[in-house]
């Protein structure tokens, strides 16, 4: 642990503040600081040109109380730590970094400032007090991760497979803080749910809706639904019109949630769509059927409408871009969607190269189950707007239920799936990054470090700091499936 200090200075920031930086956070792996000779310190914030100052580590090591230059007094202040194997001027590269939580910078307040520092273009997994590495509570997949305005990451439901390959639903959430990269809390959520959804609510709160639980007839769609207030540590029951399992949910700009498709009882395809409105806590109706399943939705155009993509009516595959918009009272259809060139589902839906993009990425052919068509390596960019459009987008590695982010500089990180394997289908390790083309240019690829354990139905998360949090998930080999409790996270290369 590495104490610093801010400098004085009139109208900026003293020495009231410091600020601790923690590179010995992890389990196993590069130690953060290893090779590193120099450290870039800057912050950043409104109303502020960036502040930086490299310092050799030996010295800041050395010394027992190290300065940063002044800081302007101000709101929102944020510190990026980078290691460096030499000055970038004489070619040094970036092997470590990290970022603070948003911190304020008052005349008459004192406080310190956190900052994790972790091995760039690696897999590392926190580490506990004792030297061992953190593991969620018990080990989940299909389950929901969502990042809190707090900065801590909801892990919620899911399920486990058991002895003879019998799953049991889990019906708790776990708090992961990546600060301290711990675990301190575990909810009950009361209700068992897996493959359900959660979205974050304004204020903070998390909607976590539908989902199915297994039962000795097999799998049974959730009706209800439980808004989380996780800082007040209460919940609050709300019943859907419709059982759903393996469904979609977006948020508008006006917090209003929009739920569409899924499977209902006895594996049929759910085509009633509803919302939900917070500010008073109440479902609505949605006249427009949406009879989808393996879709994807996501809010665009600054959360003025939401998005629909992909999924199969169990029959055949949709090709239909739908947008919807909150008029009247409802979701409404709007615009004239866009067709896929290449329909498919249980693809993944992600922002790229910024909100007004959407990738489609991977996924399969099938209407029905995935054994019966092909894996697609192939994406497509869809660019909303008044003349709705989708191009070709990226040649992928062949997955299907793959997890995909976006990182904050545009970039689209793809994690895990599944793919064919000699004994069938198998959980996959690929890992890539997407890189969106500038000016118009083609979009670009590049294959990653693969996953230290292949997963499909994990989840990943992009974490305040831009590191991304993969999560549980199964590792199925064709022969042995097993439910995963591990917490990996990687901190992408800044391009910068």
């Amino acid at each position: 642990m590495v104490a610093l200090g801010l400098l004085s200075a009139c109208g900026s920031s003293e020495d009231r503040y410091g600020v601790r930086i923690n590179h010995e956070g992890t389990c196993g792996g590069t130690p953060a600081l290893e090779g590193v000779r120099y450290l870039r310190l800057r912050i950043t914030g409104e109303n502020m040109e960036p502040v930086e100052r490299y310092e050799s580590v030996v010295e800041y090591l050395r010394q027992r109380r190290p300065v940063l230059p002044p800081v302007p007094l101000g709101k929102g202040r944020v510190l990026e730590v980078r290691g460096y194997t030499d000055l970038p001027r004489s070619g040094g590269r970036v092997v470590a970094r990290g970022l603070s939580s948003p911190f304020d910078v008052e005349a008459l307040a004192a406080s310190w400032v956190h900052v994790t520092v972790r091995r760039v273009d690696e897999y590392v997994r926190p580490a506990t007090s004792e030297g061992g590495c953190v593991a969620l509570a018990e080990p989940r997949a299909g389950h929901t991760a969502t990042l809190l305005e707090d900065g801590h990451v909801l892990l919620a439901g899911g399920f486990q497979s058991g002895a003879g390959g019998a799953a049991s639903t889990v019906s708790s959430a776990e708090i992961f803080d990546p600060v301290t990269g711990s675990v301190p809390r575990v909810l009950s959520l009361g209700t068992p749910r897996a493959f359900h959804t959660a979205t974050r609510l304004p204020g903070g709160r998390v909607l976590l809706a539908g989902g199915e639980v297994q039962s000795v007839e097999g799998a049974l769609p959730v009706r209800g639904a439980q808004v989380l207030d996780v800082a007040r540590g209460t919940s609050t029951s709300v019943e859907l019109r419709a059982a759903r399992s393996q469904h979609a949910a977006a948020v508008d700009s006006g917090g209003r949630v929009l739920l569409v498709g899924g499977v209902g009882a006895g594996g049929t395809v759910v085509a009633e769509a509803e919302g939900y409105e917070p500010a008073t806590g109440q479902v609505f109706p949605v006249s427009t059927p949406v009879p989808r399943v393996g879709m994807a939705a996501m809010p665009v155009e600054d959360g003025r409408r939401i998005a629909v993509v992909g999924g199969s009516d169990g029959k055949s595959l949709r090709p239909e871009v739908l947008f919807f918009s909150y008029e009247g009272g409802s979701f409404v259809p709007v615009g004239e969607g866009a067709r896929l060139r290449s329909p498919r589902r249980d693809a993944a839906l992600v922002p790229f190269g910024g909100p007004e993009r959407l990738l489609y990425v991977g996924g399969n052919d099938s209407p029905g189950h995935v054994e019966e068509g092909r894996i697609l390596a192939s994406s497509e960019v869809v660019s909303p707007g008044e003349a709705s459009q989708v191009t070709a987008g990226p040649q992928v590695f062949a997955r299907s239920g793959l997890c995909a982010v976006a990182l904050p500089d545009g970039r689209v990180m793809t994690l895990g799936g599944v793919r064919y394997g000699g004994s069938g289908f198998v959980s996959d390790s690929h890992v890539e990054l997407l890189v969106p083309g500038e000016e118009g240019g083609a979009p670009g690829l590049l294959g990653l470090k693969p996953l230290e354990r292949p997963r499909h139905q994990h989840s990943c998360t992009v974490l305040r700091d831009g590191s991304v949090l993969i999560a549980g998930g199964v590792d199925d080999d064709g022969f042995q499936r097993t439910t995963l409790s591990d917490l990996v996270i990687y901190t992408p290369v800044p391009l910068d």
